[in-house]
């Protein structure tokens, strides 16, 4: 018969060994992601730099303004602007929105604006008054914040459905832009839409 003296020495040794501190710490690891918060501006700003994004932030201009970061792709703006903000502290808010605004040559018709919002589910589409559209995704973070990388992962994926908005959003216009150079500049005080979509 075999002997596991031999075996079971050595593994007394392993374990000898990581209680001395020889074992890989548990936080070198894992490393958390970083939170990402609607009332921390500067660390969404620094979270899209990072990632390689061309952003720049807009601050406040009045009281009831909020805080805006631009990011410039090659296909156009969008923004992202902190939202649910406290009336006593501005800078204190619970709420992201992704953001971007169309300007066309004719108002858009009830009809796309509708056929729009069933085919993008996760966005909120609308007119403004001149019947530009404008499409928002909202991410609630709260005081605890959402992870980095999903935050990350939101914008992306906004992104994708601006740029498939794009061709919708001159359709049937008289314009030959159909690339996004025409999506229209925000105001950095809040719009009054419709609740957006939440992730």
């Amino acid at each position: 018969m075999r002997s596991f003296k031999g075996l079971t020495r050595g593994l007394v040794s392993v374990a000898a060994l990581c209680v001395a501190g020889w074992a890989v710490p548990i936080a070198a690891q894992v490393e958390p992601s970083p939170q990402i918060r609607a009332t921390d501006a500067e660390g969404a700003l620094m979270a899209l730099r990072q990632a390689g994004y061309k952003a720049e932030a807009q601050p406040r201009e009045g009281d009831n303004d909020t805080a805006l970061i631009e990011i410039t792709t090659r296909d156009g703006a969008i923004f992202v602007q902190f939202s649910d903000c406290d009336e006593a502290v501005p800078e204190y808010c619970e709420t992201l929105v992704l953001s971007t605004s169309w300007n066309r040559n004719t108002p858009m018709t009830d009809d796309v604006v509708a056929e729009s919002n069933r085919r993008f589910k996760y966005v909120s589409i609308w007119k403004d008054e001149e019947g530009d559209p404008i499409m928002q995704w909202a991410i609630l973070t709260g005081d605890a914040g959402i992870a980095q990388l999903l935050f990350l992962n939101a914008v992306q994926r906004y992104l994708d459905v601006v740029r498939d908005f794009d061709t919708i959003a001159f359709d049937d216009d008289g314009s030959d832009d159909a690339d996004g150079s025409k999506r229209g500049v925000q105001e950095t005080a809040a719009a009054a839409a419709p609740a957006a979509a939440e992730i």
